[in-house]
């Protein structure tokens, strides 16, 4: 079962006007990971994200008007992939932080960052 269009359930996503309109989840995505994805993919579509409400947000893909059905469906479905990807490099970074900011103070702690006259 793929992606679903911003309030039509159970109907699969269709190329409208040349834009593939999604409604994602925050509570599943953070925005910032949302963003990545949608730049990552700046060569295939224009990302037009609308203003978060409650707990979701809307975004519109926007494709040149040359773009077949299948290749917009493709890069729509590619588009899920970096966005988890994003979302867990987003999770990592955030459940290691801790752990790297000990690691880094720890490396400059013996270290005179000033340097001193004789």
């Amino acid at each position: 079962m793929g992606p679903r269009a911003a309030g039509e359930s159970g109907h699969e996503l269709a190329l409208v006007d040349n834009a593939i309109d999604l409604e994602l989840d925050l509570r599943c995505y953070r925005l910032s990971a949302i963003k990545k994805a949608a730049y990552r993919f700046a060569d295939r579509f224009t990302a037009v994200l609308g203003s978060p409400a409650q707990d979701r947000i809307a975004i519109s893909l926007r494709f040149k008007s040359t773009v077949t059905e299948v290749a917009a469906r493709e890069a729509t479905r590619m588009f899920f992939q970096e966005l988890l990807d994003q979302e867990l490099r987003e999770q990592i970074a955030a459940e290691t932080d801790p752990i790297r900011t000990l690691i880094l103070a720890h490396a400059f702690s013996n270290l005179d960052l000033i340097k001193r006259e004789p």
